[in-house]
């Protein structure tokens, strides 16, 4: 089983991948200027960004096939205590652009954190109690799928299911999936997603032998969880650290899996 780790831009490195060669994309974008490694100049400019890049990923992706997209709304904090904190809708903004490109829209999976992982921010209406001024902390996160159109049903692409394939034990039975922070990764990343989360969407919309994308590896989650589930990886990262982690986390799960992958760099 091979999997290709490439170093670099995921807009340049895309480019070289054949088109219709990936049948699931499972990724989480750098959040606009929350993170050290997401800074833009202006928040139009990030949208921009993420037009170019779920354009190629339609370009790669098999016709029928899905992408799972976790996003989340994004609060800017207020400079100083005569300015408002600003709230981003990305996923709202990130449904629009993907329709814009032609993507289907297909479901809207709400991760729940436990509300102790996450920031504080109701104290002051905890305090004084004044309406309008309500702020409630948010503990959900988005996963948007979309697939990509296709002139025929989606039986042709199941029909040849092996039971591998099949999803067996307990699953995710509503679009509400409540999950714990990957804590354990958190000082590897500042922003990893959990390894069960990853491993569902692969699980519940790839086959075994199927092709999986992450054109924002990070710290490798998706391209374990690949390795565990029986898929091939291929996966982008623009951070050499964070390449590196990756590199380690998922020779690690081929070792686990007793099917070492054969990494390698360069073009898919």
């Amino acid at each position: 089983m091979k999997h290709n780790l490439m170093l670099g831009d995921c807009l340049e490195l895309m480019k070289d991948m054949p088109d219709g060669s990936v049948d699931l994309t499972v990724t989480s974008p750098p959040y606009f200027n929350a993170r050290e490694y997401s800074q833009y100049e202006t928040y139009q400019l990030y949208l921009d960004f993420l037009e170019s890049v779920f354009d190629l990923v339609m370009k790669k992706t098999k016709d029928g096939r899905m992408v799972a997209v976790n996003l989340s709304v994004i609060i800017e904090p207020r400079e100083s205590r005569n300015k408002e904190s600003k709230r981003y809708p990305i996923p709202f903004h990130f449904v629009n652009i993907m329709e814009k490109i032609g993507w289907k829209f297909i479901e809207d999976i709400i991760w729940i954190k436990p509300e102790g992982a996450v920031a504080n921010r109701n104290g002051g209406f905890y305090r004084h109690r004044k309406p309008i001024a309500y702020k409630p902390n948010t503990v959900n996160e988005y996963i948007l799928v979309f697939q990509k159109p296709c002139e025929f049903l989606i039986d042709k692409i199941i029909k040849d299911c092996d039971e591998g394939s099949l999803v067996k034990g307990d699953y995710q039975r509503t679009n509400v999936w409540y999950m714990q922070p990957e804590n354990k990764l958190s000082k590897l990343h500042s922003a990893p997603y959990p390894k069960e989360l990853a491993s569902n969407l692969i699980k519940y919309y790839s086959l075994i032998g199927d092709i999986v994308l992450d054109c924002f590896m990070g710290s490798g989650t998706t391209g374990a969880m690949a390795i565990e589930t029986g898929r091939h990886f291929i996966g982008i990262e623009l951070d050499q650290n964070y390449f590196e982690i990756a590199k380690k986390r998922i020779a690690l799960a081929g070792i686990e899996k007793d099917c070492q992958p054969d990494l390698f760099g360069g073009a898919a």
